[in-house]
Order: C-alpha cells, then sequence, then structure tokens
C-alpha cells in the first residue's frame, strides 16, 4: 500500500483524509471499532492543523509487518508552548472544547509531538490494529513524497530485521515518474532478497539488478547492535549521517556513480562507530543538505519518524522526489 499525502487547507480535506485511513485499515485487516478508531485519529488531527497551525499536510503510512498505520502531521503555525499541558482534554487555546490531542493519544498506540515557538509542529501517531494496546516508539521511520506534479515517487527505502541488528537500504531512482520508481523498488527488493550479506554484497547486486532500468542512486547501511557498527555502503548520492546526542553529526561515504548505469571505482564498504542512543538519518536530494539537528533542540530524543518529518518538512527542496529515513 503506498504512502498517503494530503495537503490540509481547509475542512474539505478531512474527509478525503478519512476516506483514504479506513482504505489503508481496511487493507490492513481493522475491524469496523478499529477502522472507525483510525478515522477518529485522522479527523482530530486535521482538525487541530486547521486550527492550531493554519494548515498543513497530513502522511500515512500503512506497516502491514505490525499491523498499523503510522501518521505524521507537519505544519508551520505558530508551535505550542506547552505540549503536554495541550494533551489534558479542556484544555484549548481557541476556545474549542479542547479534546482533540487528547483523543489522539488515547486511541493511538504511540504518539508524540515535537514543536518549536513560531516555527510549527509535528505530530506523529501509531494505530494499532488491536483498541487499547500500547507501544514503544518505532524504532524506524521514514516520509516518502513525490516530486509536486508526480503520481509515484522516485525514491524508495526497505528494512530488513536480523540477530544483529538491522539493515536499511535507500535508492533514488534517476528522475522521476514511473521508470524512476520502478528503478528504486527494484532495488529495494534486491536488498531484501539478500539475507545476511553485506552492504558491499547487496549493493553489487543490485548494480548488476538495475542494468536493464534507468538506474538508481542508493546507499545501504547495516546496523551492528551487538559490535556497535554501522557498516555501509554508496553509490551515488543517498546521503547518510550517524548523528549523536551530543551534537557530533559524522557523514557517511558514498561512491561516485549511479547502481545500474555506471560505477567508477570498485565497491567499497565503510565501518564506522555507533554509540548508544545514536540516530542514523538517510535521505535523498530531495533533501537539503545542510540541515542541523542543533537547529532542533532535544529532536534527536524523539521517535524516528518524528525526526524523519520534522528534517522533511523544513528542508524539502520542494521540485524533486523526497525521501527521509531515520533510524534509532
Amino acid at each position: 500500500m503506498l504512502p498517503v499525502a494530503l495537503k490540509v487547507e481547509d475542512s474539505s480535506r478531512t474527509s478525503e483524509a478519512r476516506t483514504s485511513v479506513r482504505k489503508l485499515a481496511q487493507g490492513l485487516g481493522f475491524d469496523e471499532e478499529g477502522t472507525e478508531r483510525a478515522a477518529i485519529v485522522v479527523t482530530e488531527t486535521c482538525t487541530n492543523l486547521l486550527k492550531h497551525g493554519g494548515g498543513g499536510t497530513l502522511h500515512l503510512l500503512a506497516n502491514p509487518e505490525d499491523l498499523s498505520i503510522e501518521l505524521l502531521a507537519l505544519d508551520r503555525g505558530p508551535g505550542m508552548e506547552n505540549w503536554q499541558r495541550c494533551l489534558a482534554d479542556g484544555y484549548s487555546t481557541t476556545g474549542t472544547a479542547g479534546n482533540g490531542l487528547g483523543a489522539i493519544a488515547r486511541l493511538s498506540a504511540f504518539s508524540d509531538a515535537y514543536t518549536q515557538t513560531g516555527r510549527g509542529t509535528a505530530l506523529f501517531s501509531v494505530i494499532g490494529k488491536t483498541k487499547g494496546v500500547k507501544a514503544a516508539a518505532p524504532r524506524i521511520g521514514g516520509i516518502r513524497v513525490p516530486k509536486p506534479g508526480e503520481d509515484v515517487c522516485g525514491d524508495d527505502w526497505g528494512v530488513k530485521r536480523g540477530a544483529a541488528g538491522v539493515s536499511l537500504v535507500l535508492a533514488d531512482g534517476l528522475g522521476h515518474g514511473f521508470d524512476a520508481a520502478a528503478a528504486a523498488r527494484r532495488a529495494v527488493e534486491i536488498f531484501q532478497s539478500h539475507a545476511n550479506a553485506s552492504p558491499k554484497t547487496v549493493l553489487e547486486s543490485i548494480h548488476q539488478g538495475l542494468r536493464h532500468t534507468r538506474g538508481a542512486a542508493v546507499t545501504v547501511v547495516n546496523l551492528d547492535e551487538e559490535r556497535r557498527l554501522a557498516v555501509a555502503a554508496g553509490l551515488g548520492n543517498v546521503a547518510a549521517f550517524i548523528c549523536e546526542r551530543s551534537g557530533l553529526r559524522r557523514q557517511l561515504v558514498t561512491m561516485n556513480g549511479t547502481a545500474g548505469v555506471e560505477s567508477r571505482t570498485l565497491f567499497r564498504e565503510f565501518s564506522y562507530p555507533w554509540p548508544p542512543e545514536a540516530s542514523l538519518v538517510l535521505h535523498s536530494d530531495g533533501l537539503v543538505s545542510h540541515w542541523d539537528l542543533d537547529n532542533h533542540p532535544g529532536l534527536i530524543c524523539r521517535a524516528p519518524g518524528l525526526i524523519a518529518g520534522v528534517l522533511f518538512r523544513d528542508g524539502c527542496r520542494g521540485n524533486d522526489d523526497a525521501t527521509v529515513v531515520v533510524a534509532a
């Protein structure tokens, strides 16, 4: 199921958002109660986007692995001075009943928000299939949005979990549209078919497997939680960074070239320390390269999906496919 991205600029989009989340819920096998619970969360989110953020964007992603729907709402409004106080039923800054944010928290398996005065708010929610079951923050989150005017996104990403940790791939198909999306999707399929392979081996297979496609920039990263190492191999301009809570940001090396088209050097992989509580940020070139988490105090301590959303909102170029993936 493809991600859903909607601009919420007036109340008419709320109905469209409810329809979209119901389709995602039914596709995951939610029962009637679960489907309506998801619709309520989306309705309250849209209402808050309009009342408190002056409008914004709503992103929905179905997660078949754990039968949940991830919701991300982004705005550039005035922000909230005290997020925890806003969660209390009856608290309102606009004269309404003040039940929206509290309802979102109650009906979600997990929810969190990040807000900065004068810069806007990002809300992240996980809507589970089973009522009342709470969950920890997902350790991997991402946002994928097509170039304006395109029906599909030319980027794609994937994740595999193993005994030692997790592996991730992000592929940016050359150009835009369906051909770019096909190349990126094929790269992810090849990645998924290689169990326990090194990033270098996976990247070599992707390079061969994309020969009859448009080609793609690709980065593969293994996060070894036992040895506390990040091992990466990349070809092209998919960027990867290890960000620590101390403020240190280390960029991972990628080689020149395009998977499926050309590589001017031998494939290589590089190893980096993977400190506890560090975050990995992967993004396509639809995001500016000069982002800095220091501009968002405390964000690195939040859910990966929330980090990805804020970086996208504040760093999207607006003229390209854009994808941000964060792992913690």
